[in-house]
């Protein structure tokens, strides 16, 4: 499987090269793996200190002040498919979920311009609509190569993910209850309060 190592062996005739860039791989993957954590982690944060999910996601540490729990959380739930389900599954299921994302960024880049022309930007997408549109279409074909199974494993995250969101979510967001009582403005603690120290 370890096709440019094995290349590389019979090409120079030693193992050096190939175990060098196995050892290479071996490092990229792990650090892929914690940069994928740590923004789950902070994601779930910030959905915890709206209510969207438990609060033991918003707890820091006054030591680290990191979201202890919901890294240990969340590593034992990337954990589990990693140890259970074959490579193949694993990776295209991240890969589905990362083009999904960036596929919605995209949507929300024409979206933000249309519903708010005058929003303050650090950066605009350069030849717009044409550069959002080219993401949206890639990202899809790119899904769309992943398989029928991949999508199938992906709706029911999908789905797992809105039942979360009806049963939990929706009722505990603070700024849906900000909305639905009537408040045109954000208040302070409905938009983000002060994370929980454990």
């Amino acid at each position: 499987p370890a096709a440019l190592s094995y290349i590389v062996n019979v090409v120079t005739g030693s193992s050096v090269g190939g175990a060098v860039i196995a050892f290479g791989a071996v490092v990229a993957i792990a650090s892929v793996v914690l940069a994928v954590m740590y923004g789950q982690t902070r994601i779930l944060m910030s959905m915890s200190r709206d209510g969207l999910v438990p609060r033991v996601f918003e707890k820091v540490s006054p030591k680290t002040s990191t979201p202890v729990a919901g890294t240990l959380i969340v590593g034992i739930v990337f954990a589990l498919p990693a140890a259970f389900a074959s490579l193949d599954a694993v990776v295209n299921l991240c890969t589905i979920g990362t083009l999904a994302t960036m596929a919605v960024v995209n949507v929300a880049v024409i979206a933000l311009r249309r519903r708010e022309p005058g929003l303050a930007r650090g950066f605009r997408v350069p030849l717009y609509p044409v550069v959002p549109l080219l993401g949206i279409v890639c990202c899809l074909y790119l899904m769309y190569e992943t398989g029928w199974s991949t999508w199938i494993q992906f709706a029911a995250f999908l789905a797992a993910g809105a039942v979360v969101y009806v049963l939990y979510g929706r009722r505990n967001s603070r700024l849906g209850a900000a909305r639905a009582a009537g408040s045109t403005a954000v208040t302070p603690d409905a938009a983000e309060a002060e994370p929980q120290t454990v």
